[in-house]
């Protein structure tokens, strides 16, 4: 590929990314009064601006590069592309302004792209991917404060809870039969059965059984 060439591919692949993005934050800012948006959602889109704002200095800097720097550039902007696509059709499939079943079209996508590919953990890639711009491969393209919202918003996102509620707040019991039916879905131990049970703190000699 020419030097010409290699330059106009990097450059419409950062566009392209640029594009994808502002396609996802525009279907989000136009609902996000909505009611019944997730929140996962709502705390991904904000951090969008930031990814368009670095990606636009990405691409003025690449058009300073020889063709071996550009040709290094591919893999990381097709991997950040590659999430940015799968996030801008879970933005088009789910943010709606006019009702609340944003939930159930999200469940719906994943089904189709992957859990995966839950809203959070794609963000996360593509502020990894930018991240790898600003420190590797296009060194002060970001301002330090840029570079601190990075990190921030990678932390964000990995201790975000599961957008999936299913995941994190329902449990699914099947019982055929007779007898209870018993589940613990907050911490400490459960104890099922028959007999007296004892629950104290012992500090000396213990004894059970019965008298003599």
């Amino acid at each position: 590929m020419s030097g010409a060439a290699e330059a106009g591919f990097v450059i419409g692949l950062i566009s392209g990314v640029i594009s994808i993005i502002e396609a996802a934050k525009t279907v989000f800012d136009a609902a996000k009064d909505a009611n019944g948006q997730p929140e996962a959602f709502r705390k991904v889109a904000t951090r969008l601006p930031l990814v368009i704002e670095i990606l636009r200095s990405a691409k003025e800097r690449a058009l300073t590069l020889d063709d071996i720097a550009q040709e290094a550039l591919e893999p990381i902007l097709e991997s950040c592309k590659a999430k940015a696509e799968n996030l801008n059709k879970l933005f088009q499939k789910v943010v709606r302004k006019d009702d609340d079943k944003c939930f159930d079209r999200y469940k719906k996508a994943l089904r189709t792209l992957g859990k995966g590919d839950k809203v959070e953990s794609l963000m996360e890639d593509i502020l990894k991917d930018t991240q790898i711009l600003v420190y590797e491969k296009l060194m002060g393209i970001a301002t330090e404060t840029q570079a601190k919202e990075l990190e921030a918003g990678i932390k964000e996102m990995e201790e975000m809870p599961s957008s999936l509620q299913e995941e994190t707040e329902m449990v699914t019991q099947n019982h055929h039969g007779s007898g209870n039916n018993n589940a613990n879905t907050g911490r400490g131990a459960m104890h099922t059965g028959t007999g007296d049970l004892y629950q104290n703190e012992i500090k000396g000699d213990a004894h059970f059984g019965s008298k003599r």
